[in-house]
């Protein structure tokens, strides 16, 4: 029988507590890896309901741009309407502003379609041109400071621009060939943008500001 040296067999211990050491060490590392890969698969599904949570976002951030678009042109009709209504209730005031004269009348609506209709049916005029005619916000009709008569197309809006120009001029000579009178163009609104001013001088075309329905200045 063999007797194992004693340093054969102290090699031996320690080479098996090495091997379980690396057993339990591995044990561990398993043990680590697992719960890595469970924070990994909830940290996928908060990335998950993270994403969902930013489309839903995404989704309530547009709707409210809608929403905010569809309010500014609601706010933009009331408030041309509000112009509108202005106008009419100071309509002397305006139309002395206009021309330093007097007004007479509001240009009858049933007058002004009576002409339209008859023209239209005698083919004088298109059924565009009738349709421009009759958009016309306020038909002024008066006198000018001199005394002489006067009518004005007045193009109303409450942010005025160049473009109120050049419909108050299509609009006014359009009148003026179905009416066979002179029609003037004119416009009338509470902000002006930039280079409205120069652009209605240049083309003659008359215009106030009013403000409210309170003030009304040149």
């Amino acid at each position: 029988m063999t007797i194992r040296d004693s340093s054969d067999s102290e090699r031996l211990e320690r080479i098996e507590r090495i091997v379980e050491g690396i057993a339990r060490d591995q044990v561990a590392m398993n043990a680590d890896i697992s719960s890595m890969k469970d924070d990994i698969s909830v940290l996928k599904s908060d990335v998950v309901d993270l994403k969902a949570d930013v489309a839903e976002l995404k989704s309530d951030v547009a709707g409210l741009k809608s929403d905010v678009a569809m309010l500014k042109a609601e706010m933009s009709v009331v408030k041309g309407w509000q112009t509108e209504l202005a106008v009419e209730r100071r309509a002397r005031d305006v139309f002395r502003r206009l021309c330093r004269g007097h007004l007479l009348r509001f240009y009858p609506d049933e007058e002004l379609h009576h002409y339209v209709r008859e023209l239209t049916n005698t083919g004088a005029i298109t059924r565009d041109d009738a349709s421009r005619a009759e958009s016309i916000d306020f038909l002024l009709e008066g006198t000018d400071a001199e005394g002489v008569a006067v009518m004005y197309a007045v193009e109303v809006s409450y942010t005025v621009g160049v473009g109120d120009c050049e419909r108050a001029i299509d609009k006014a000579a359009l009148l003026t060939r179905m009416l066979r009178r002179e029609v003037k163009p004119a416009v009338v609104g509470e902000v002006f943008t930039a280079g409205f001013a120069q652009a209605a001088d240049m083309q003659s075309v008359a215009f106030t500001h009013i403000s409210n329905g309170n003030e009304i200045i040149r």
